[in-house]
């Protein structure tokens, strides 16, 4: 366990705790939430995730299905936070600073505020040996096992992408969420028209983009290629106002596609943005797509 980073985390959040992100989680969403309360709802067929303890075995052994209990929450939220990996997650910022890292932090920060409000949260990330999904649970020792699990996955290639984990989730799980996406501009590159109208019918789509470095500067290395790039073009300026032009170009584009189907996107380039980021986040989203 990465003790110094929870307690950055927390000491972090702490900080603003009687300023901006008191209340950032308060409210509705645009979607229909459903999360444990007095008020019964109505059954439906177990999916991976679910917590065994909604479980109704009296219906499901006349069913021959596993069915759970649904209950109707006006301010439980279920969370899943889908973290981006591969090697293109340990290079650098455009503030030079690891982008790992930073998609961690951003990771932590949100699902620390995520328990402190009492909703239910998951993870799922890419990994070579597939998908690794956690349970919906809340809880400082749910916390801090998807800490270790996402520092540990984040750096391993996956074959399905950040498309391929949303496509998995509109199909197979069958709860309505807030997804929040810690992705970079080659994964937001990933999500074309048809996979946000699937994911946005029944769920809230929130991106923090991890902003890259650019390949211009000294000792810029390509972790993909694993080498680092001629001197000559990564000095020149020219070629930096074009990636530049390219890289505002293409995110604004995404961002207006984004719009359209009431997805907020933020973009974190140093730890010590993140914190006003997600709050930036939330009230985004808030008063874009709810007023």
């Amino acid at each position: 366990m990465d003790y110094d980073n929870l307690s950055k985390i927390r000491a972090q959040v702490a900080l603003y705790t009687n300023r901006k992100t008191s209340n950032v989680l308060d409210g509705d969403f645009t979607s229909i939430f459903r999360g444990r309360s007095l008020d019964f709802d109505d059954l439906r067929e177990y999916a991976y995730g679910d917590n065994i303890k909604d479980i109704d075995w009296k219906s499901s052994s006349k069913t021959g299905k596993i069915l759970v209990r649904r209950f109707i929450a006006e301010r439980k939220h279920n969370i899943l936070f889908v973290v981006d990996t591969g090697k293109k997650m340990i290079a650098d910022t455009s503030q030079y600073e690891e982008k790992s890292e930073i998609a961690i932090d951003a990771f932590g920060t949100i699902a620390y505020l995520v328990d402190k409000h009492g909703d239910d949260f998951a993870l799922m990330q890419d990994t070579d040996s597939g998908i690794d999904f956690s349970y919906f649970k809340s809880g400082a020792a749910h916390f801090e096992n998807l800490m270790t699990r996402c520092r540990q996955n984040i750096g391993r290639d996956g074959k399905k992408g950040v498309r391929g984990l949303l496509d998995y989730i509109s199909d197979s799980i069958r709860r309505n969420m807030v997804i929040v996406l810690v992705t970079d501009m080659a994964g937001m590159n990933e999500i074309d028209e048809k996979i946000l109208r699937k994911i946005t019918v029944n769920n809230d789509l929130l991106v923090v983009n991890i902003d890259d470095a650019y390949m211009y500067g000294y000792d810029v290395y390509d972790v993909e290629k694993q080498r680092y790039e001629d001197d000559y073009t990564s000095h020149r300026e020219r070629l930096y106002r074009a990636e530049w032009k390219d890289r505002t170009d293409r995110y604004n584009r995404l961002e207006q596609l984004y719009r359209r189907y009431g997805v907020s996107i933020v973009t974190v380039a140093k730890e010590s943005e993140i914190i006003d980021r997600v709050v930036e986040l939330f009230e985004r989203h808030r008063h874009e797509n709810i007023g």
